[in-house]
Formats: C-alpha cells, sequence, structure tokens
C-alpha cells in the first residue's frame, strides 16, 4: 500500500467516500451477481458512475459527456467497484493484485480516446493500491451502454487471506 496505509485510510486522505450500492433502475430484476469470489480470485460485474440514488453521469462521450467528464465518470465507477468489494467481502485491504479491468466507452462515432477515459479508473486504483499492483486493461469503444451510461468498468483481481 502506498505510504503504508490501509486503503480506507488512504481513501480519507484523499477525501473520497465510496458511493452507497448501485442503482437498480425501477422495475428492473438483478439477474446477475455483482461479485463472485471464487477461491482467491474476484470476478466483478460491471459498474457504471451510479452517485447515490442516481446517475452521476448519461449521455455519450463526445456528445452529452465531454472527454474530461468521461475520465470522471470511469473513476466514479471504480469508487462504485470499490464500494461492492467492501459491502460483500469486507476490508478492501484483502485485495491482491488487480488482474485485468475491462472499460466500455459509449462515445460518438470517430472518438479515439478511449483509453483516456478508462484511465480515470485505472489512475484511481494506482493513487489507492500502487503501479506494483496495477492491471492487465482493455479500453474498448462501443455504440450504447445500459441506461445511458457513459462508461462500464468489469474487473477481475486477487483477494488475499485474512
Amino acid at each position: 500500500m502506498p505510504n503504508g496505509e490501509s486503503v480506507e485510510e488512504r481513501l480519507d486522505a484523499m477525501g473520497l467516500r465510496l458511493p452507497e450500492a448501485q442503482v437498480i433502475p425501477t422495475g428492473m430484476r438483478l439477474s446477475y451477481r455483482r461479485l463472485v469470489r471464487h477461491r482467491d480470485v474476484v470476478y466483478v460485474a460491471g459498474h457504471g458512475p451510479t452517485l447515490g440514488a442516481g446517475w452521476g453521469y448519461r449521455g455519450k462521450v463526445g456528445r452529452e459527456v465531454t472527454l474530461d467528464e468521461g475520465v470522471q465518470a470511469a473513476r466514479l465507477t471504480g469508487l462504485n467497484i470499490l464500494g461492492t468489494i467492501r459491502r460483500e467481502l469486507g476490508s478492501l485491504d484483502h485485495i491482491g493484485t488487480w488482474l485485468k479491468i475491462t472499460g466500455y466507452v459509449n462515445a460518438v462515432e470517430g472518438f479515439t480516446d478511449q483509453a483516456i477515459v478508462v484511465n480515470g479508473c485505472s489512475d484511481l486504483f494506482i493513487e489507492l493500491f500502487g503501479e506494483e499492483r496495477l492491471a492487465a486493461r482493455t479500453s474498448v469503444g462501443v455504440s450504447d451502454l445500459p441506461f445511458g451510461m457513459p462508461v462500464e468498468v468489469d474487473a477481475v483481481l486477487t483477494w488475499t487471506a485474512a
């Protein structure tokens, strides 16, 4: 951990709070698990930039959402991923290595800065866990995402014993 702090201490020092649980839109049934742990590997389902009981960001990057807002949406998405991990598994301090992050960016045709947008999530994880635990990553541009989200991120990571 950078500076020998716990992840929770690092979040506090950065002035960050983990958002509440991801919003399930009215009338929608959750037909998947947000997180599955199998032995020491954790698979986190796709998360978006929800905030409280609503959406922090909605729309296409390059139209309703600027590049900088897309980066912030990806950062918020990373916080949502961490919130799910903490709610489901307890302490964030048992996160080992981020193995793989896949970021999907809902963008206008011709947009080619998907990697910059997804850096919002990756950079958050670097700040909290250090570069030595950085994940392999894919950034993909898509024509649409559920509920008009500008970004969705899923992750695979290792979980260390208590």
